[in-house]
């Protein structure tokens, strides 16, 4: 099936500036799609997920309400970082919205379009994406004040 997938992939690169397969592949799974008519929808419903996740993610962080782990992690990180990390949540937000006009246009060149401009965007965002994961990450190596952490229950 892979090879079906990227033997579809390659007659819609001719038909519009798409990104190489493997380059596709390698950062968001596209190898793995079940077979479709709709092979650029697929992708985009693929890659809007990513965006859903790591949105959420940090959504929780710049906004935690009461979830224990995004209370604990916000706390690591000051209102600069805060700051960049809510410019590269919108940013996710721009091209999560843009995935859903896109897949409700229905039309193949803006959906080529969206696919290529998010590819080429990605690895800048992933980049960002990991310098806050990694902080969020390293909060957990340090003491954590229970008491500041568990402090709503009361």
């Amino acid at each position: 099936m892979p090879k079906e997938i990227e033997k579809q992939y390659g007659e819609l690169r001719k038909r519009h500036k798409l990104p190489e397969f493997k380059d596709m592949d390698n950062e968001f799974e596209i190898s793995d799609l079940e077979e479709t008519s709709f092979l650029l929808r697929a992708i985009i419903r693929r890659i809007a997920e990513r965006l859903d996740f790591y949105s959420t993610m940090l959504e929780e962080v710049l906004q935690p309400d009461t979830n224990l782990y995004a209370m604990h992690e916000t706390r690591y990180f000051d209102d600069d970082e805060k700051k960049h990390m809510y410019d590269l949540y919108t940013r996710l937000m721009n091209f999560n919205r843009q995935s859903i006009e896109v897949s409700l246009s229905r039309n193949e060149g803006e959906e080529a379009d969206f696919v290529s401009s998010m590819f080429n965007e990605w690895k800048n965002l992933r980049q960002d994406l990991l310098k806050y994961i990694k902080k969020m990450r390293a909060s957990w190596k340090a003491e954590a004040d229970i008491k500041e952490d568990l402090g709503y229950l009361g």
